[in-house]
């Protein structure tokens, strides 16, 4: 009984483990168009990565410039607006983080 209560215990400390957004974007040049991109890796704090999570780019007067979703490897791909912008990355609830264009490195 003490060895299945143990392991109950253990299943319901392993869930409640929280885990945070991570988003890491930079800027690259794109040698074939010679615009500058915005390459970006979605994931979590606990190594996980974040495919298919949302993902959108707005301007300072909140208008969408890009909408999509992370790819297979968890890597979202757009080209640099002009101005500032900020980028969010939607994974559901409690799991959105924004950056602004200064924090992209």
């Amino acid at each position: 009984m003490r060895y299945i209560l143990l392991m109950v215990l253990t299943a319901v400390s392993l869930q409640a483990r929280a885990h945070y957004p991570l988003l890491n974007c930079e800027f690259t040049e794109n040698e074939q168009s010679a615009t500058e991109q915005v390459f970006c890796d979605a994931g979590f704090s606990d190594g996980t990565k974040a495919p298919n999570v949302v993902m959108e780019v707005f301007s300072e007067d909140d208008e969408t410039l890009v909408s999509g979703h992370t790819d297979a490897t968890a890597k979202f791909q757009f080209d640099r607006p002009e101005g500032v912008f900020f980028i969010i990355m939607d994974a559901g609830p409690g799991h959105v983080i924004e950056i602004s264009d200064e924090e992209v490195n």
